[in-house]
């Protein structure tokens, strides 16, 4: 199966409005990237399953629902964080995060709140900075869940804390931090991941298709054009990075934090392309 394929089939998944769009459906078009003709069914059977297996309903209390599952999820399947291996790309691919069981925190979000979904219940990613979590909106109110460390129960002391451990002690807990995250965001922080982990692998045309994907959700367009133009010249195609830094460059306004670096960046491919 060509390469293409599954890049139109994000971009067809991905189209439509946010609340139409079946993001575990559109993760696994994101793995197909690296899994050639990967099926979804089997895939999405397994949510299905586990699911299924989930003693909870909209009628229960939402401790009594997160605790449903929790058993099943943790307790009986183990999914976990891989902290060992964080930077492996297949924590970013739902299908290896159902097979292997494990997965960083968007991933098992992501299956988290698949599994709720099938069970009725609201629960939605947040976009927390540095590490991804979930929340079950309230009336009372809402309670904010932890995937990766098991489907823990998080404090507003807990966040705070959470935030402090990647931004050092001086970061303030905001209440945006704990905003719902549409599909697209999540979609796009996704890709963001595998972006970074195939950067450091010097993998350049793995970056790129994940930037062409990015593309497709229409989240942070200028970031990834400059990444783009950025891993052109890291590939030594100085002519498609010229294109995209100058795109770039149309694009932003004078105030863009990242003008100045890109504007050196081009004054760098004119002095080695005379």
């Amino acid at each position: 199966m060509s390469q293409i394929d599954p890049i139109r089939q994000f971009q067809r998944l991905t189209e439509g409005q946010d609340e139409q769009i079946n993001l575990a459906q559109a993760a696994l078009a994101i793995a197909a990237t690296e899994y050639a003709g990967l099926d979804p069914a089997p895939w999405l059977e397994s949510l299905d399953r586990l699911a299924a297996r989930v003693e909870a309903s909209p009628e229960l209390s939402a401790l009594a629902n997160i605790a449903a599952i929790n058993k099943v999820l943790f307790d009986e399947e183990n999914f976990s964080g891989n902290d060992e291996e964080y930077d492996d790309p297949r924590n970013s691919y739902l299908n290896d995060v159902l097979k292997r069981k494990k997965g960083i925190p968007i991933t098992l979000s992501v299956v988290y709140t698949e599994v709720a979904r099938r069970r009725g219940l609201p629960l939605v990613g947040v976009g927390f900075p540095g590490h991804f979590l979930v929340k079950y909106p309230g009336p009372p109110a809402e309670i904010v869940i932890d995937p990766y460390h098991r489907g823990t129960v998080l404090a507003p002391a807990d966040c705070t804390a959470l935030l402090s451990e990647h931004f050092g002690p001086e970061a303030e807990l905001k209440p945006e931090y704990l905003a719902a995250a549409t599909k697209k965001q999540i979609l796009s922080r996704m890709l963001n991941n595998l972006k970074g982990s195939y950067y450091r692998r010097n993998n350049y045309l793995k970056v790129l298709t994940m930037i062409e994907l990015a593309l497709a959700t229409r989240e942070d367009v200028l970031a990834n054009v400059r990444d783009r133009g950025m891993v052109y010249f890291a590939m030594r195609r100085y002519s498609d990075a010229v294109r995209e830094l100058k795109i770039y460059l149309k694009l932003a306004g004078k105030h863009d934090p990242e003008v100045q670096e890109v504007l050196q960046m081009l004054g760098r491919i004119k002095g080695m392309m005379n």
